[in-house]
């Protein structure tokens, strides 16, 4: 059927989600160490950003690859953030601790603000990084700009990142399969997000793309494997099709002949039952004819007794 075929829509949907939920598994080993929580952030992103562009790439080896190249930047992001989520960690510690005051309560709003920005510049300046080269300073501004820009679909976006871990606490014996369906569906969510928003950023920022001017060696290349690839499959569709209509023709031959000698057999009881029929009636003829030449001849013989006398 063709929902099955490995290059269906059903298929093709299968396989993303597949690679989507690997680069969750995979990001989730990599952050392990705590310290390279960036790096495995971004090279995550960095894979689903170019899935949801439709590029075909091996996921395992290109998240890697990203790993690598941007380590050193995302390391030094990650530390900064660790800082500041330690010293904001402190200041709610203190606030919680101390007496409630007019003056506190100015303090926890100014707080809660900053600690909400905090949260925009973590979740929006690893993808890009994945997607931008700048310096570790322009990473922070452009990506709390970017937050609070896109603030309704950030905060989204933060919400599904953060409402495995709580729903883990109620179901904590399902709580890797709602984090791994989660996350999937996250991952998807902001890499077509951040693709969209990306790319807008880019028209505003360069101006539109310009169309990319193919090498006509490539060019050539490409057509020249295309040409190899449909006649190498108009030669397997042909040979299909020959062993095809050969196993019916056989099918069909072997079904006649059966049908031929069974006709034959039921003429040759015809002919056996009608031989008999026609020696039973030569035998019926002769008894008969014997009857009647025995009758004329006794009937001859009176006519004679009769003249004699």
């Amino acid at each position: 059927m063709g929902v099955f075929r490995y290059d269906s829509d059903l298929m093709l949907g299968i396989g993303r989600v597949a690679d989507l939920a690997w680069l969750n598994i995979l990001c989730f080993i990599c952050s392990i160490p705590v310290f390279t929580f960036g790096a495995a952030v971004t090279a995550k992103y960095y894979v689903g950003m170019k899935l949801e562009r439709g590029e075909t790439v091996g996921v395992t080896k290109t998240f890697f690859h990203a790993f690598k190249v941007n380590f050193l930047e995302d390391l030094k992001a990650t530390l900064i953030l660790f800082c500041i989520y330690a010293f904001f960690g402190a200041d709610w510690f203190l606030i919680i601790r101390s007496n409630a005051s007019g003056m506190q309560t100015i303090f926890t709003v100014m707080l809660g603000i900053f600690s909400v920005m905090v949260l925009l510049i973590t979740f929006c300046i690893f993808p890009m990084i994945a997607r931008f080269q700048m310096t570790t300073f322009d990473s922070f501004r452009n990506a709390l700009v970017f937050g609070v820009v896109h603030f309704p679909r950030v905060a989204l976006g933060i919400l599904m990142s953060v409402a495995p871990l709580v729903i883990s606490i109620w179901y904590y014996k399902w709580a890797w399969l709602i984090w791994l369906f989660i996350a999937t569906f996250a991952l998807y969510y902001n890499s077509k997000f951040f693709v969209k928003s990306f790319d807008k950023l880019e028209e505003r920022t360069f101006g539109p793309k310009e169309p990319e001017i193919e090498d006509p060696d490539y060019v050539l290349e490409d057509r020249v494997e295309d040409e190899i690839e449909a006649k190498t499959e108009a030669k397997t569709e042909a040979k299909t099709e020959a062993k095809i209509e050969a196993k019916t023709e056989a099918k069909i031959e072997a079904k006649i002949e059966d049908k031929y000698e069974l006709n034959n057999s039921e003429d040759s009881e015809e002919l056996e039952n009608a031989d008999e029929i026609d020696d039973v009636s030569k035998d019926n003829l002769e008894e008969t004819s014997e009857e009647t030449s025995e009758d004329a001849s006794e009937d001859s013989s009176e006519d004679n007794s009769e003249e004699s006398e």
